[in-house]
């Protein structure tokens, strides 16, 4: 389907790459790999916090607003759950709840920044599309006209 090209100042961002509850529904499996991975590496709460944030940023980054919310509250809860209390036990302390806040606040930042950078990406490529579409080509054995275009000096 053909859609009318926006015109300056009404571009609307790419979409994210995981559209809907995509992004936010990947945050279990995210958060479960991370909680792996610590446990590996010997099972420190820094250890897993910092898995459970970076687990969170990747999926924020590519999902919608909600979805980075869902993701990282989903990443936070494998880590609280298995990293710092036992079997499954999410707790709400003051640890914990700080914990919460740096997974989500790592993931907002992280959407911001893919928003920006995918409309950053779009802005470059529409005016790389405007800038071919002026482009005359000419075979290989034909010279265009070139006129030089130059200023009177007396006014």
């Amino acid at each position: 389907m053909l859609a009318p090209r926006p015109t300056h100042g009404t571009a609307v961002p790419t979409p994210p790459v995981l559209p809907g509850a995509v992004g936010g529904v990947l945050g279990l499996p995210a958060g479960a790999v991370a909680v792996m991975v610590t446990w590996v590496y010997g099972g420190s709460p820094t250890t897993g916090l910092v898995l459970a944030t970076a687990a969170a940023v990747t999926l924020g980054a590519m999902a919608t607003t909600p979805g980075a919310i869902v993701a990282a509250v989903l990443s936070w809860a494998c880590y609280d759950g298995f990293v710092v209390h036992s079997l499954g036990t999410i707790e709400a302390g003051r640890a914990d709840l700080v914990a919460l806040a740096v997974v989500v606040v790592a993931a907002l930042a992280a959407h911001l920044v893919g928003v920006v950078t995918r409309h950053r990406d779009q802005r470059t490529s529409q005016q790389h599309a405007r800038a071919t579409r002026r482009r005359r080509h000419y075979a290989a054995d034909e010279l265009p006209d070139v006129q030089r275009r130059t200023r009177s000096t007396a006014r």
